[in-house]
C-alpha cells in the first residue's frame, strides 16, 4: 500500500489530512494501545471521521495499513515503512508529510487515554520532538541541496527508530530465559 493509493481512499474523508497522518495516527494508537484490533482500529477511524457510511474500498485501506503496521510493530523493526511520498516529489511535500506523519503520531497517542506521565525523559523529549516536527514550516525552503536530502533522510529515519523507542519502552517485549536450568559445575581437566 502507498501514499497515492491511501490518498485516494481517503480523499472523502476530509477530517485526515493525508495518508501520512492516518498511518502516524495509527501507530500512535498502537504505541499507547498494542493489543488494538483492526475492528478497533476501524472504529475509530470511523468516530474520529464521524462517517455514518463509507465505502469499501476505504476499508480495504484501513485494514491493509493495520496489517503493515501490526508487522512493524511486532517484527525486528526493519519492517516500519513510513507512509509518505516517493523521493521524486518535491523536498517540501516530503517535509510537510513526514510533519503530518509525526502530528498524527501524537495525536493518535494522545486520543489512546494513555497517560504520558509514566515515560522515561527519553521518551518525553521524543513526543517533544514529534510535536516540533508536526508544525514544520516549509514555506521558506528553497531549492534543495543535496544536504537538504541528506538531512531529511537522517529526519526521517530519526523518526522511525523514535517510534521504534517508544513502542519498546511502553510494550517491551518479553522473551523467554534463554537458559532454563544451572549450567553443570563439573569442569574437565
Amino acid at each position: 500500500m502507498d501514499f497515492v493509493d491511501i490518498n485516494e481512499a481517503l480523499e472523502p474523508y476530509s477530517e485526515f489530512d493525508s495518508a501520512s497522518f492516518l498511518q502516524g495516527m495509527l501507530f500512535g494508537l498502537r504505541c499507547a494501545k498494542p493489543e488494538m484490533t483492526v475492528t478497533g482500529w476501524v472504529q475509530c477511524v470511523l468516530e474520529e471521521a464521524d462517517a455514518k457510511s463509507v465505502k469499501e474500498s476505504f476499508l480495504k485501506v484501513l485494514q491493509e495499513v493495520f496489517i503493515s503496521s501490526e508487522e512493524a510493530v511486532k517484527g525486528s523493526g526493519f519492517e516500519l515503512e513510513m507512509c509518505l511520498p516517493e523521493e521524486g516529489e518535491p523536498l517540501s511535500v516530503r517535509a510537510l508529510m513526514l510533519g503530518q506523519w509525526c502530528e498524527g503520531f501524537v495525536y493518535g497517542f494522545g486520543i489512546s487515554g494513555r497517560p504520558k506521565k509514566e515515560f522515561s525523559p527519553e521518551v518525553q523529549e521524543l513526543f517533544q520532538d514529534f510535536t516540533d516536527i508536526a508544525a514544520i514550516d516549509v514555506m521558506d525552503l528553497g531549492e534543495p541541496t543535496e544536504q537538504d536530502e541528506s538531512d531529511f533522510m537522517q529526519l526521517v529515519e530519526f523518526v522511525r527508530i523514535g517510534v521504534l523507542t517508544i513502542n519498546e519502552y511502553l510494550n517491551p517485549v518479553k522473551g523467554k530465559p534463554i537458559m532454563t536450568e544451572e549450567p553443570p559445575t563439573n569442569t574437565l581437566h
